[in-house]
C-alpha cells in the first residue's frame, strides 16, 4: 500500500506491513478522541487546527523546550522522535497505531504540517492506516505567486485558496497587486471597481498568517508600471513617450514618486520581511536624452536607481528583492556596486540552456556577494499567449530543474511564479484555478526533492479531486496528461469539481478554436481563390465550427461565472471569442463580394437577366 499524499513524505513505514508488527489501524473520523497539545509557546493556530480535527483539545500545562507535540490519551512524549528532526526545516514525526496517535515537532510549523498530513490521511483513508511518518522540508521557502493584473479569483475563492496552499505545505505567497492594493497616500492608483478594500486586504493578510504563509508584497518599481505611468501627473516620467510601463531613473521626480509608493506598500504589510521591487524587463532603459546625458551604462543606471530604492525599503524595515534579468549583462564591477542587502531572484522558465544559464547567473551574482533565490514558473508565456491552462510538460520540466538547482546550489527556496497574462495590457492566460496542478507539483518537489513525479498524477487525482480509484485512472498515463484526461474523468471527480468543469470547458472551446480545422486557418482561400467550391466549403466550416464555438461559449460562461467578478468574466470571454467575430465578419464580406461578382457575371452573360436588373 502506498499513501496518496502531497507532498510525498520523506520517510514512511506502514506498521501493519512491517514484519511481525501488525498494529491495528485507527478508526476515522477522529472527532472525540481525547488528545493533549504541548506548546512551548502558545499558538492559537495550532489549537484551532487541532480542535478542527479532534473537537475538544486539552492544552497541557507542562511544556518541554524545543518540543511541540500532540498526544492521544495515555501516550508519552517521545524525545527520540524529536531528535530525528535535528537539522531539518518544518519537520514532524507522526505515529498512528495501537488505538492512538502521536505527533512530535521542534517548531510550531512542523506540528502544523504534521496535522495537515493527518488531515490528508483522514480525507482518503478510513480507517486510518497504522503508519509512522518522519517528514521535513528540503527548502525553507516554498512559494506560490498571486498575479492580480488581469483576471484572478473572486475574493472568497482567493481566501479559500490561501488555506488550501497550506494543505500542500506551501509557506510563502508573493502577491503582485498592481492597482488592486488599497493604497493610502496614493489612493488614486486604486482600481475604481476591483481594488481590495482595507478590510479585505487585512483579511487576506490575516488568512495568510492563520495558515503560516508569509506574504511578500510585489511592487513593480522600474518597468511594468503601466498602471502608474498612465496617470497624467506621471506621464513625463516615462523613459520615452511610447514606453508606457518604463520609468526613466534620471528624470527629476522619478525616485520620489517610486519611493513614496513603496512606503505605501510597506505600511500595508507590517509583518512582511521582504518587499519585492520587481525591476524586470525595463526594455527601453537608456534610450531617452536624460539617460544618454548621464554618461552611465544601461546597467550602471539600473543599479544606481535600484540602490536608491533599496535603501529606502531597508529604512522601512524590509529586505528588498528584485528580478535578475536586467543584471544579465552587468560587469563584475557593476554588480559589485549593487546593495548587498538586495536578494536577487533568478527567473528562467525554459529553453535548452535553462540549467546552464541559471548556474552561470547564480555564480555571477554570488561572486559579487549577492544573495540568490530561484524562480520557476507554474504558468507563463510558453510561446502561447492565449493558453487556457499551463503548458504542463514545460512547467513540470522547469519546476524539476529548479528544485534540483536549489539542492545543488543550496538556495533557500524557489518561487513558483504564476502569471495571469504576458503583461498588464496583454490577453489573459487561463484562469488561476487551472494552475493548481503544477502549483502543487511545485509544492511536492520543493518539500521533498525525491518525491516521485511518476506517481504525482495519481496522487493529485486522489487528494485534490477525491477519486476513489485514482491509481487505475492514472494507469498508463504520464504526468503531462492531466488536462486532456479531465473531461473523461469528470463523472468520477468528487472534490474541486468547479476546477474540473472549468478545464473541461476550456478543452471544449479548444476543439473548434484550435484543433478541428478552425475557420481562420483557410479563410485566405476565399480571399484569393473565390471559386464556388471554396466558398461552399467555407460556409460549411462556418456552420459547424461556429455552432461548436457557441456551445463552448455557453459552457465557458457557466464554468467561470462562480469564479470571477462579472467584469473580469466579460474580459475573459472577449479575449477568447473576439477574434472569431472578426473572422466571421471577414467571411461574410468575402461571401457577399463573391455573390455580387457572380451576379454581375450572370448579367453580362445573359442580356435578359441584365435587362431585368436594369
Amino acid at each position: 500500500m502506498k499513501l496518496d499524499l502531497i507532498p510525498q513524505p520523506q520517510y514512511v513505514r506502514l506498521l501493519s506491513e512491517d514484519g511481525d508488527d501488525h498494529r491495528p489501524p485507527l478508526p476515522a473520523p477522529l472527532a472525540g478522541m481525547r488528545v493533549k497539545l504541548l506548546m512551548p509557546q502558545s499558538d492559537d493556530r495550532l489549537l484551532r487546527l487541532a480542535r478542527e480535527l479532534f473537537g475538544e483539545t486539552q492544552v497541557a500545562a507542562e511544556t518541554s523546550p524545543g518540543t511541540y507535540a500532540l498526544l492521544s490519551e495515555g501516550l508519552p512524549l517521545r524525545r527520540a522522535a524529536v531528535e530525528r528532526l535535528d537539522g531539518h526545516h518544518d519537520g514532524y514525526v507522526l505515529h498512528i497505531g495501537d488505538g492512538g496517535l502521536s505527533l512530535h515537532a521542534r517548531e510550531a510549523t512542523g506540528l502544523y504540517y504534521g496535522l495537515k498530513t493527518l488531515l490528508q490521511l483522514m480525507r482518503r483513508y478510513a480507517p486510518l492506516p497504522a503508519v509512522e511518518i518522519a517528514d521535513w522540508a528540503d527548502l525553507p521557502l516554498r512559494s506560490d505567486y498571486l498575479d492580480l493584473r488581469t483576471v484572478y479569483p473572486a475574493f472568497p475563492n482567493l481566501l479559500k485558496y490561501i488555506a488550501e496552499m497550506s494543505d500542500y505545505k506551501l509557506n510563502t505567497l508573493v502577491v503582485e497587486y498592481e492597482d488592486k492594493l488599497p493604497f493610502g497616500r496614493h489612493a488614486f492608483l486604486r482600481h475604481p471597481e476591483l481594488a481590495m478594500t482595507e478590510a479585505e486586504h487585512a483579511l487576506l493578510l490575516r488568512t495568510c498568517r492563520d495558515h503560516y504563509i508569509e506574504v511578500i508584497p510585489k511592487q513593480q518599481s522600474f518597468g511594468h508600471l503601466e498602471f502608474i505611468l498612465k496617470h497624467p501627473a506621471y506621464i513625463a516620467l516615462r523613459e520615452t513617450p511610447d514606453s508606457v510601463g518604463e520609468l526613466c531613473p534620471h528624470r527629476p521626480g522619478a525616485y520620489e514618486m517610486m519611493a513614496g509608493i513603496l512606503e505605501d506598500v510597506a505600511a500595508l504589510h507590517p509583518d512582511s520581511r521582504y518587499l519585492h521591487m520587481g525591476c524586470d524587463e525595463v526594455w527601453s532603459l537608456g534610450e531617452c536624452p536624460d539617460c544618454r546625458a548621464s554618461g552611465m551604462t544601461r546597467e550602471a543606471s539600473f543599479i544606481a536607481f535600484v540602490n536608491r530604492l533599496a535603501a529606502r525599503v531597508r529604512e522601512l524595515g524590509k529586505r528588498p528583492m528584485i528580478w535578475h534579468d536586467m543584471l544579465m549583462h552587468a560587469s563584475h564591477e557593476e554588480l559589485s556596486a549593487l546593495d548587498p542587502e538586495v536578494t536577487v531572484v533568478v527567473w528562467i522558465y525554459g529553453g535548452h540552456r535553462m540549467k546552464r544559464d541559471a548556474l552561470d547567473m547564480i555564480g555571477k551574482l554570488r561572486r559579487a556577494g549577492l544573495s540568490v533565490i530561484g524562480a520557476s514558473s507554474v504558468r507563463c508565456w510558453d510561446d502561447e499567449g492565449d493558453q487556457n491552462y499551463p503548458v504542463i510538460r514545460n512547467r513540470v520540466a522547469n519546476i524539476m530543474r529548479w528544485t534540483e538547482l536549489a539542492e545543488i546550489e543550496q538556495l533557500p527556496g524557489v518561487i513558483g511564479t504564476n502569471w495571469s497574462a504576458p503583461f498588464a495590457l496583454g490577453s489573459p492566460y487561463g484562469l488561476f484555478e487551472t494552475s493548481r496542478y503544477p502549483a502543487f507539483f511545485s509544492a511536492d518537489q520543493c518539500w521533498n526533492r525525491r518525491a516521485d513525479p511518476e506517481t504525482y498524477l495519481a496522487r493529485f487525482l486522489s487528494q485534490y479531486h477525491g477519486m476513489d480509484d485514482a491509481a487505475s485512472a492514472a494507469d498508463g498515463y504520464e504526468i503531462g496528461d492531466y488536462y486532456q484526461l479531465v473531461p473523461e474523468l469528470l463523472p468520477d471527480i468528487a472534490l474541486n469539481r468547479p476546477v474540473a468543469e472549468l478545464i473541461a470547458a476550456m478543452i471544449q472551446y479548444e476543439m473548434p478554436a484550435k484543433r478541428r480545422l478552425p475557420l481562420y486557418t483557410f479563410l485566405f482561400r476565399g480571399e484569393l481563390y473565390p471559386g464556388e467550391e471554396v466558398l461552399t466549403s467555407l460556409k460549411d466550416k462556418h456552420r459547424t465550427g461556429y455552432a461548436a464555438l457557441e456551445a463552448a461559449q455557453i459552457a465557458m460562461r457557466q464554468a467561470i461565472e462562480p469564479l470571477l467578478p462579472p467584469a473580469m468574466a466579460e474580459l475573459f470571454i472577449a479575449s477568447r471569442f473576439y477574434r472569431f467575430g472578426l473572422y466571421e465578419e471577414k467571411l461574410q464580406a468575402i461571401v457577399s463580394a463573391a455573390e455580387a461578382a457572380s451576379g454581375e457575371r450572370r448579367r453580362l452573360d445573359d442580356p435578359e437577366e441584365g435587362a431585368r436588373h436594369a
